[in-house]
């Protein structure tokens, strides 16, 4: 499986993760639907959606696990750029003070290896 594979099906897994995690956040599953069909037809194009508004701004966040920084931009984010990537971001502004720490820690696992695919498919 190539980079850009593995990173897709790692970012559905995750989006997947979220939706069974919280059934009630509707946009989780439309989101999880649109990278779904986005996979079949420009599987690159979630890379780059990826690598615009997720990786470039918050790696070195993620790789902290900084959650300050993490929560400002996805506030930030959220309020003036909607993409499919911002309904992860969501899960920091809506859900991460009420979170459990095992589910915290599973963000950020998902995170940082998402980081870590992305770097190795656009070979940075």
């Amino acid at each position: 499986m190539s980079f850009l594979g593995a990173f897709n099906t790692q970012l559905i897994r995750f989006f997947e993760d979220l939706s069974e995690t919280y059934p009630e956040e509707r946009d989780i599953k439309m989101a999880l639907e649109a990278i779904q069909g986005l996979k079949k037809i420009n599987p690159k194009m979630i890379l780059e959606l990826f690598y615009d508004h997720v990786y470039q701004p918050m790696h070195e966040a993620i790789g902290r696990e900084d959650e300050v920084v993490v929560i400002e931009y996805a506030n930030r984010k959220i309020s003036t750029q909607f993409n499919e990537m911002s309904i992860a971001l969501v899960m920091f502004q809506k859900h991460w003070t009420t979170m459990s720490d095992a589910n915290r820690a599973s963000i950020w696992k998902y995170l940082k290896v998402l980081c870590a695919l992305c770097e190795k498919a656009k070979d940075l």
